[in-house]
């Protein structure tokens, strides 16, 4: 669930005093130890970092990146040992069903790849390096 009111972010509204949806991930050792680590540094909810990674993975859609779309190994059945219930705003659910419709996935397993590609991105550095660029080159 989203805290501290609205959120915005590739043109999608998150507002606080909307339903979540309930979403059920499924998350190898290194997904949750990643996902762990960014809750611990970043002092957010899985459910907020999850939503965070839908909405950044989405606002993607257009960059023609070789990871955007779900690998075929991961399509339609769980990979992780780890149940991870996370819950995602209304609008930011039907986003990611919408989304998950266009690529012949269910949104659990698009979540977990918006997941996989936001932490990547952290990992990298390129998260750090496309802030700088929207603030002006300052990291």
């Amino acid at each position: 669930m989203w805290t501290g009111g609205n959120n915005q972010i590739g043109g999608l509204r998150s507002s606080s005093s909307e339903m979540p949806r309930s979403v059920t991930l499924h998350i190898d050792d290194f997904g949750r130890e990643a996902l762990d680590t960014y809750c611990r540094q970043d002092g957010s909810k899985a459910s907020a970092v999850v939503g965070t990674a839908v909405l950044y993975y989405l606002a993607d859609q257009g960059l023609h990146r070789p990871a955007w779309r779900v690998p075929a190994l991961v399509r339609h059945a769980p990979v992780g040992a780890h149940a991870l219930e996370v819950e995602l705003d209304d609008p930011v659910f039907r986003s990611l069903e919408q989304e998950a419709v266009a690529q012949g996935v269910a949104p659990e397993r698009l979540a977990e790849h918006a997941l996989t590609y936001f932490l990547a991105d952290v990992d990298s550095g390129r998260l750090a390096d496309r802030l700088g660029d929207a603030l002006g080159g300052e990291p």
